[in-house]
């Protein structure tokens, strides 16, 4: 865990209260797991159990999650979610809405890392998937030690372990766990895969050592990538950003295009390499490429990426901590909800900006910036300065994109042996066959 950090100073016996560390725990054998290790690892720890409401056993599980960590001694929040139905592309829908209730969760708790069960056998899986649907070297890197969201770590210390080692810890401290019958689904991809893998434990060993060499070349990657960008291209505040026309390169502008759209998938790789080799005015993956105006041109800016406008999402409620399109969150200190005021779009120039404002960006970009409306008028655009009504003054609205223009994941190996390190030196993946063996 150390070589996971820095993390925020563990609480001593009888000292003040800080900001725990959060644990992601459906009940299963994996997250239970971890919740019971962290709790070993440090005092201040606090569980998140999410409930999705898809099988009529899930909340009952969920109560009872939350007993077997109480009785652990670890404090634990029930999220329930509202809304999601069977259908096509459940799998997805329910990921996404997991995520979305854990980031609320951990924001209003004060929470900036947040622990998941994902292990060796996931990123096996994971790894089979991506190379079936043809994913470039960075999807083969397979997921993160660490990852980062807006304001959130994503930690996963246990990918260095199998899932037979985890089991193996519970059963040792004599702790149950519960099973999820769709995991055995086998009309999902990953169901298939797992059960592929099951019979095939090199299989899955090759998988994880080819996903740390991937990792590695992804690392260096972003590291270039980060310090060409930090140093050439400009970031506006609404969310759009300018690029010179030499790091037009598909992998740049694949992030720079997801971060300004606010979605969790970049764009179609085919469709970037073909928009990077030649450049044009185009719009995809839900944000534009647009040409830079003069004024962006006379300091070396060719290009612009903004928000696709049909693309954004409509507005929403105006409360503080609520977040629109997927990149914006308001702030409004001393007040919980802004009656008969919505958050969306600023939309047209001449509704809001006073007489005679200019700007170097063009208008297509302002037009994307949040704003507060109240009945059907644009009454106040925060990031650009502008408020009509004297009681919104003190109401800000922060951008806090879910993807960067450069990742700071971890991947590959962890630096001086890291985490999955079995008894005699020995690495995790190596001793997966002796399902014996805890953590």
């Amino acid at each position: 865990m150390a070589r996971l950090g820095p993390w925020v100073p563990d609480r001593a016996p009888g000292g003040p209260d800080v900001p725990p560390v959060g644990i992601a725990v459906s009940g299963g054998a994996d997250s239970l797991c971890l919740a019971f290790l962290a709790a070993r690892w440090r005092r201040a720890v606090r569980a998140l159990v999410v409930d999705h409401g898809l099988r009529a056993e899930s909340a009952h599980e969920a109560r009872l999650t939350l007993e077997r960590l109480r009785d652990l001694g670890i404090p634990a929040d029930l999220l329930v979610l509202d809304g999601l139905t069977r259908g096509p592309g459940l799998a997805d829908r329910a990921r996404r809405a997991r995520y979305a209730a854990l980031t609320r969760a951990c924001r209003q708790a004060g929470i900036i890392d947040l622990l998941l069960g994902h292990h060796a056998d996931d990123q096996a899986e994971t790894i089979l998937i991506r190379r079936r649907a043809a994913s470039g070297p960075d999807g083969l890197a397979g997921m993160a030690w660490i990852s980062s969201t807006a304001d959130l770590r994503l930690v996963r210390p246990l990918l260095g372990f199998g899932k037979a080692r985890l089991r193996a810890t519970l059963r040792h401290a004599g702790l149950a766990w519960v099973e999820d019958p769709s995991n055995a689904d086998v009309r999902a991809e990953r169901a298939r895969v797992r059960a592929a893998l099951a019979g095939a434990p090199d299989r899955a060993m090759r998988a994880c050592r080819s996903a740390a060499g991937a990792g590695r070349a992804r690392m260096a990657a972003d590291r270039d990538q980060a310090v060409a960008l930090a140093a050439r291209a400009e970031y506006a505040p609404g969310g759009w950003v300018a690029l010179p026309a030499d790091l037009l390169s598909p992998r740049a502008l694949s992030s720079v295009l997801r971060m300004v759209s606010g979605r969790d998938y970049p764009p179609p790789r085919r469709a970037v390499d073909a928009l990077a080799a030649a450049p044009r005015p185009a719009t995809l993956g839900g944000a534009c490429l647009l040409p830079a105006g003069p004024a962006l041109r006379r300091v070396g800016l060719a290009w612009l990426v903004v928000r696709e406008e049909a693309a954004m999402d409509d507005a929403v409620p105006a409360r503080a901590g609520a977040c629109w399109d997927g990149r914006f969150v308001l702030w409004a200190p001393g007040r919980t909800v802004l009656d008969g005021v919505t958050l969306g779009a600023a939309g047209s120039v001449a509704r809001w900006a006073p007489p005679g404002w200019r700007s170097r960006w063009p208008a297509r970009a302002w037009r994307t910036l949040p704003a507060l409306h109240r009945d059907g008028r644009v009454v106040a655009v925060p990031t650009a300065g502008i408020c009509h009504a004297p009681e919104l003054a003190g109401v800000r609205i922060a951008l806090l994109p879910g993807a960067m223009a450069a990742e700071s994941g971890l991947f590959g190996d962890l630096p001086e042996g890291g985490a999955g390190v079995g008894p005699g030196g020995e690495s995790a993946l190596a001793v997966q066959e002796r399902p014996d063996m805890g953590v």
